[in-house]
């Protein structure tokens, strides 16, 4: 149907305009042209009718928005220098200072708190070693802790370990809570308390769940670390299986011990063997608690 209005409109621009022998009205870039002679006669003027947004594509672009951006603040007013570096004289430097007091003054407090908390997100990713899709994530998981004002009393960088935690958990990652904490600075006590608040009060209403990791899914995490050969992680990986079906009791047991001492064994029979202390320290449990897994597994595992 629009293209039968286009022809028409310029049939009547060919009639009205006698640019040359046989005119040729087309629209280029925004005009209409003579393809033939390259007379431009006049420029296309939109006149349809404006499209409203529903309520639904509103509230759907607010909550989309990115009220944040990877470098910080969107406007930074500060400083005795221009944008291109010209040193401002007394009357702008004081009508600036001006313009940023109030400028600071528009800003809410959810943005500055994404504003302080994104690059702290940005170093703890890169420190840590964390994929880009589980980094969104835990930026998700941390905006709507925000939302619901829930950093009362908290600190940032607590609800970004926790929430990068949380992530991690979505996405089935071993990866320790421990190794989080260290890097962040962070007493762990307080990075648990806030994993439990967003377990309870953010995931279910971003439709998120955390996967529980079994001692079978840590064998792979300890095996890399340990540089052992993929003998000694299949030994270990049947050793847990055969004890869950002796009968071993794995709840309410740390699975990155029942983990690290089937890594443990299983390096003893491949000739590989790595310390008591190596291990222990690998997955952040005790030496104590490993010799307790070892003759645990001894006890109901096959070994031969």
């Amino acid at each position: 149907m629009s293209s039968n209005n286009d022809e028409n409109e310029f049939a009547e621009l060919n009639e009205k305009f006698k640019c040359c022998d046989s005119p040729k009205i087309s629209d280029e870039d925004g005009f209409y042209v003579c393809l033939n002679c390259g007379l431009v006669y006049s420029r296309i003027l939109d006149d349809s009718p404006r499209r409203a947004f529903t309520q639904e594509e509103i509230q759907k672009r607010k909550t989309n928005e990115r009220v944040y951006s990877p470098i910080g603040p969107r406007t930074i007013i500060r400083g005795s220098r221009d944008a291109r570096g010209t040193l401002l004289s007394p009357k702008y430097k004081s009508k600036f200072n001006r313009l940023a007091k109030i400028h600071r003054s528009l800003t809410t407090s959810f943005e500055r708190n994404l504003w302080i908390a994104l690059p702290n997100l940005q170093r703890l990713q890169k420190r840590l070693g964390i994929p880009d899709t589980v980094a969104e994530d835990a930026l998700r998981i941390y905006t709507q802790t925000v939302r619901k004002k829930l950093t009362m009393g908290r600190s940032i960088d607590t609800l970004l370990s926790a929430s990068i935690f949380c992530a991690l958990r979505v996405h089935g990652i071993p990866r320790t809570i421990e190794e989080i904490v260290k890097i962040a600075q962070i007493p762990k006590k307080k990075v648990v308390k806030s994993y439990r608040l967003i377990l309870m009060e953010v995931l279910p209403k971003l439709n998120l769940r955390v996967q529980h990791f079994t001692a079978d899914r840590y064998v792979d995490k300890f095996n890399d670390e340990l540089k052992l050969s993929m003998q000694c992680r299949n030994i270990a990986v049947e050793l847990i299986k055969d004890s869950k079906k002796n009968g071993f009791p794995f709840s309410g047991k740390d699975p990155k011990g029942i983990a690290a001492a089937a890594i443990y064994i299983g390096a003893k029979i491949c000739n590989e063997s790595r310390t008591q202390k190596e291990i222990s320290q690998l997955a952040k449990i005790t030496e104590v608690t490993l010799r307790m897994r070892v003759k645990d597994l001894q006890k109901y595992g096959n070994i031969e």
